[in-house]
């Protein structure tokens, strides 16, 4: 995941953020009227995203589902915060037509998010509570870069539980959508100390 790096003081409005991330260089979350910017990220890190992502995506397509990858916005509360997930599943809409819909997203089904040391606390407390309010999403992982663990968040009805995984032969099972992948496969060509 990439880590925060600064928080810049001057509130500004959602429509504001909205149409500076358009234009900036650097990413920024939004969290009541804050930015957050975003410091980059490992190739690690970015290498654990795309392992589940290439495992993913097609299966998840042929049921509709669309899956996105680092640069897209969780809009989790569109009135106070916007997210940057390292990896997300939403439905897919092709008839989305609103330009503004094309840089984020309002109903993930699955969220990712690879911790580094400096995000892990954030993904494990701040963010796990705000994804696991939405009422779209289903998954929600947890995914270390400097050790193999992985938590990964079920929605049982109202309930959420949670499971850990840590050897390479642990198999994360998301039945909703009839998919698998191991461990082994999340941490390929990935250097654990």
């Amino acid at each position: 995941m990439m880590t925060a790096t600064a928080v810049l003081d001057l509130p500004i409005s959602v429509q504001e953020y909205l149409e500076s991330e358009k234009k900036s260089d650097i990413k920024h979350e939004y969290y009541f009227g804050q930015l957050i910017e975003m410091a980059g990220e490992k190739k690690k890190a970015n290498r654990i995203a795309r392992n589940i992502l290439r495992k993913i995506e097609l299966p998840l397509l042929e049921q509709g589902l669309d899956t996105y990858f680092h640069d897209i916005k969780a809009a989790v509360d569109p009135q106070n915060i916007y997210r940057y997930p390292d990896l997300m599943v939403a439905p897919l809409n092709e008839e989305d037509d609103i330009e503004e819909d094309e840089y984020f997203v309002f109903e993930p089904v699955l969220i990712v998010e690879v911790a580094s040391e400096d995000s892990l606390s954030r993904d494990q407390g701040k963010k796990r509570r705000e994804y696991t309010a939405l009422p779209s999403l289903q998954y929600y992982l947890i995914v270390y870069q400097e050790e193999m663990f992985v938590e990964m968040y079920v929605r049982e009805d109202r309930k959420w539980s949670v499971e850990t995984f840590e050897y390479p032969t642990d198999v994360l099972h998301f039945e909703k959508f009839g998919l698998e992948i191991s461990l082994k496969e999340v941490y390929e060509r990935v250097s654990i100390l």
